[in-house]
């Protein structure tokens, strides 16, 4: 059922209309969802309990989820214990690799957008760190992070949702079946989302970042940079 409910974009007509949303409502072009993860917390598993230890002290796994303007959730990774890095699951993930495949096709138009944990490449833009006051890199942060911003509402939203993925709500389960759980909430939240149902009060969910911002997967590579640096003067820089 999650294949028929959460579909990452792989037609030209699919993502053109993602990036149409996104530009629409925020001036960010190109973009076909957001991507972060998020904690959510289990009991101590009986085995390999120290890798599900996460920054924070408690026991979790970390859940990539890539989300579109509307909080349609078109990408689910729910397979790794706390400990992992943010930039190491998104490193591994099937969606990074399918990315890659189609830049290295001929689609350098198409991208992501992350934190400045993760790294800054063709296909996933970054925030430019430390840019200068007044500058084309400031605006293009500013409307990056109100663009991404999308990502962390679909967090408040699902959890809101299915308060059992809460930091408060432990989940009493293997770290198997809470992967499990947390997919199928990511289903659910997608029928209601294209059921247009109300959104429940969002509580005020943190966003564990795991402390690899800015240092961890920084080396931007010189296509990501380059890419990013094209953007920045083709629609941030003032005529």
């Amino acid at each position: 059922m999650s294949d028929n409910w959460i579909v990452f974009p792989s037609t030209p007509e699919e993502k053109l209309a993602i990036k149409e949303t996104f530009m629409n409502r925020t001036n960010f072009p190109g973009v076909i969802g957001a991507v972060d993860c998020t904690h959510v917390a289990i009991i101590a598993p009986s085995q390999e309990e120290h890798n599900y230890v996460n920054r924070k002290g408690y026991h979790s796994k970390n859940i990539q989820v890539v989300c579109d303007y509307n909080l349609k959730i078109i990408n689910c990774n729910s397979q790794f214990p706390g400990s992992t890095h943010d930039s190491y699951i998104w490193r591994v993930s099937q969606v990074q690799t399918e990315l890659e495949r189609c830049f290295n096709d001929g689609d350098y138009n198409s991208w992501l957008l992350g934190d400045s944990g993760y790294p800054q490449q063709p296909w996933l833009m970054t925030p430019v760190l430390n840019a200068v006051p007044g500058s084309p890199e400031e605006q293009y942060n500013n409307v990056h992070a109100a663009a991404r911003n999308c990502v962390e509402r679909c967090f408040g939203v699902l959890k809101g949702r299915f308060r059992c993925l809460l930091g408060e709500r432990t989940l009493r389960y293997s770290p198997e079946k809470v992967g499990t759980i947390v997919v199928s909430c990511a289903v659910l939240h997608n029928i209601c989302v294209a059921a247009r149902l109300e959104e429940p009060h969002v509580p005020d969910v943190p966003n564990l970042d795991n402390g690899n911002a800015h240092q961890l997967d920084q080396q931007i590579n010189n296509d990501g940079r380059e890419a990013r640096r094209r953007l920045i003067q083709r629609y941030f820089a003032q005529n």
